[in-house]
């Protein structure tokens, strides 16, 4: 189960990137509907949260029982000025996140898996848990790029 968890997590990832590497500026910043994100502000929603996510992964694996502190999206793109950004870095961060926390988890432990830690809106959770979380938010932000992309 362990090895699947992680499999998941670095498939979800895989899927992600090869949807946005292939589109272009037209594509991704072109006007979504009213009250949802274009491509470009996916991109760097993800490029955000897999910044947070790693930080989780590492926190997970060298703390005893860290609390996990959850986060609003909500000032993200306003505050972090989404609409200036250019969404191939964001997509780097996700590439490069990614790559770094799945080198991580294959040569850990499988055992580590069930490290405790305290989410702040969740309660008690492991680290296959966060895993497990994480593969099905890029998932959904990969269906919302996907139609964003159309």
């Amino acid at each position: 189960m362990s090895n699947e968890i992680i499999k998941s997590y670095i498939d979800s990832g895989e899927k992600f990137v090869a949807v946005a590497e292939v589109a272009n500026d037209a594509a991704m910043n072109k006007n979504a509907p009213e009250g949802e994100w274009n491509g470009a502000f996916v991109v760097h929603h993800m490029g955000d949260f897999e910044l947070h996510f790693s930080h989780r992964v590492l926190r997970m694996l060298t703390e005893d029982n860290p609390e996990i502190v959850g986060y609003s999206e909500e000032p993200y793109p306003e505050n972090l000025n989404y609409s200036a950004r250019d969404w191939r870095l964001s997509l780097a961060t996700v590439r490069a996140a990614r790559s770094m926390t799945s080198d991580i988890l294959k040569k850990v432990d499988q055992s580590m898996l069930t490290r405790p830690g305290v989410h702040s809106e969740r309660g008690p959770i492991t680290l296959a848990d966060i895993l497990s979380s994480a593969a099905k938010h890029i998932a959904s932000h990969t269906e919302q790029l996907t139609a964003a992309l159309k």
